[in-house]
């Protein structure tokens, strides 16, 4: 009697001094259908769908709001391919423990645009690309929008190994995948609203962004996945335009097999009025072998788009030339989508 008096005195001890608080819960997402024809190849059942649902919560703490999420992307069978995420929201900045939402991978290409990237389109291969590969893996991410009130923001991410696992809670990886390195990637956005005499003109309105990625090789002497940009977007009324610089060098799992690339970015759009916008993107990728052989592998996109409350509908006319880095390779295609956002 007197041990069950003891648990019972402490278990109401921890509830005087826990503050309890209500937390909200929200879901959204969106659904989007597609009509893709390729132009140089056999197209077969060109009906594509996708349904992406967002789960999220918050709560505040005493050190901040603490956010969760939970992304199917398209899935629903177990949690593979779903992209997690734990937040906490402090004065200091925003801490994240999650397997989605790289640094390096968010500035991958942030040229103006209607509805699609150039080599996001279908057109192409682009399976190698500043920022590819890390996410889905579970990451320690810092990230702040307004730095010390300058405005600059700043992101960057740490992963421990980057293995493509995400552990369950109370699991490491252990074992798995040996022969995999640690990774980290960061990017800088810098407005130039702040600076003398251009805050005040047309190019006030301006932002450069940087960024860095590092992923370690299985052995020293082969090279890492290392790379870096610079992009600048410039938004002039219903005009916005903007260049883009990349240079990065895939992973190389033996010597003699070193690849790097080096990509120039191209992108201007024009919004005709609130529904309606169009836009037009380049994109070019030159592939340098160890062997000495270079090829550019380039994407043209024309983009439309019309917006009718949480209804999208773009268009995308894309062709590509040296697809897949192989010469006098064509890879054309004419994309459709509907999207809706709810």
């Amino acid at each position: 009697m007197k041990q069950l008096k003891t648990i019972v005195a402490f278990v109401a001890g921890l509830f005087a001094f826990t503050s309890v608080q209500a937390g909200e819960m929200t879901v959204s997402g969106s659904m989007q259908a597609t009509y893709q024809s390729e132009v140089d190849d056999v197209s077969g059942n060109p009906l594509g769908l996708n349904t992406d649902l967002t789960f999220s919560g918050s709560v505040d703490t005493d050190f901040g709001t603490a956010t969760m999420s939970l992304a199917t992307d398209g899935t629903f069978l177990g949690e593979s391919g779903a992209d997690h995420t734990y937040s906490l929201a402090t004065d200091m900045g925003t801490f994240t423990i999650g397997n989605s939402g790289d640094s390096a991978n968010a500035v991958d290409d942030i040229t103006p645009t209607a509805f699609e990237e150039a080599n996001g389109s279908g057109s192409g291969t682009y399976s190698v690309d500043f920022g590819s590969g890390m996410d889905g893996s579970m990451s320690l991410k810092y990230g702040n929008s307004d730095l010390m009130g300058t405005g600059i923001s700043v992101s960057y991410s740490y992963y421990p190994k980057l293995d493509g696992t995400t552990n369950n809670e109370k699991a490491a990886s252990a074992d798995a995948n040996s022969a995999k390195k640690s990774a980290q990637s960061m990017n800088v956005g810098i407005p130039l609203s702040g600076v003398p005499v251009l805050g005040d003109s047309p190019l006030g309105g301006a932002k450069i962004t940087l960024g860095y990625e590092k992923s370690d090789a299985m052995s020293a002497e082969f090279q890492p996945k290392e790379g870096g940009t610079v992009a600048v977007v410039l938004p002039v009324g219903p005009l916005s335009v903007g260049y883009q610089k990349k240079a990065y060098a895939a992973v190389a799992t033996a010597n003699g097999t070193k690849t790097f690339y080096k990509d120039d970015v191209y992108g201007i759009a024009y919004a005709i009025n609130d529904d309606l916008a169009l836009s037009w993107n380049v994109y070019q990728s030159a592939q340098h072998n160890n062997d000495g052989t270079n090829t550019e592998q380039e994407t043209k996109s024309l983009n439309v788009a019309y917006t009718v409350g949480g209804l999208t509908i773009g268009f995308a006319d894309a062709k590509t030339s040296n697809a897949a880095y192989t010469a006098a390779s064509d890879d054309d295609t004419r994309t459709l989508s509907i999207k809706t956002a709810f």
